[in-house]
């Protein structure tokens, strides 16, 4: 009869902290490989910020990137949901030539009064440009015809009417005051703003911009509330895959 006792197995918990580490590390490097161009934007950017000498990021100076590309951010949020569908739209530039020449006709060569209003002008072009976009959605749906084939007519199409608005590519000015604030505005102040140290001022009493520092409260709000829903819905969105026996990442990650 053998003295030697039977082996005691490992309890589940102890599994899991020796096993910890190895799925932290598997799961970052899962991660460093699909993420690997925000990782290279990230150097690009800490890169350029040395070589400037900290001007890149200077608040005044991403004011002005987010300002003179808010545009293009708008268009491309729609072209990610396009593209994760597994289409592409080849008319987005096209229709928003068109929507952007409409509106500075209807503002400054067409007389018609109180629709000549920039909040007013505004709403009927994002009206006409939902219905471009639904239309051709439409034959993309409805009618399996590729998606390729009909931005691409729509991109010709919308081209063509743009440059006959315009006469021939020929600029309209002046735009609205109230029109051009719509982009290149800023969120209105409404708590109020924080100064840390008061600005320079020069010879001619004159404030140097970017001497200072203050902080606008309202965006800092803002972007709290932004990062704290962020953080709420992902949590959430982990503890219900676990909750039905999915994988989820290492909570650290």
């Amino acid at each position: 009869m053998s003295t030697e006792s039977a082996p005691v197995p490992k309890s589940g918990v102890a599994e899991d902290v020796q096993q910890g580490p190895r799925v932290a590390v598997s799961a970052l490097v899962t991660n460093l490989r699909e993420y690997g161009l925000i990782l290279a934007l990230i150097a690009i950017m800490v890169f350029f910020q040395y070589t400037t000498s900290g001007t890149l990021f200077k608040p005044v100076n991403l004011s002005n990137l987010v300002q003179q590309n808010s545009f293009i951010i708008v268009m491309a949020l729609g072209m990610l949901l396009v593209i994760v569908s597994g289409h592409i739209d080849l008319s987005v530039g096209s229709v928003a030539g068109f929507i952007g020449a409409l509106a500075a006709m209807m503002m400054v060569i067409w007389p018609l009064g109180p629709f000549s209003n920039p909040l007013v002008v505004s709403i009927i072009c994002l009206i006409i440009g939902g219905a471009i976009g639904a239309g051709q959605g439409y034959w993309i749906a409805y009618h399996r015809i590729p998606s390729f084939i009909v931005t691409l007519a729509g991109m010709l199409i919308f081209r063509g009417i743009c440059q006959a608005l315009l006469g021939g590519g020929s600029s309209v000015g002046p735009l609205p005051v109230g029109f051009k604030a719509l982009s290149s505005g800023f969120i209105p102040d409404v708590i109020g703003s924080l100064t840390l140290i008061p600005p320079v001022v020069n010879a001619a009493g004159k404030t140097i911009v970017g001497s200072g520092l203050t902080l606008h409260m309202t965006t800092i709000v803002i972007g709290l509330v932004a990062v704290l829903a962020y953080a709420y819905f992902g949590l959430r969105a982990r503890r219900s895959r676990e909750r039905h026996g999915y994988e989820a990442e290492p909570f650290t990650l």
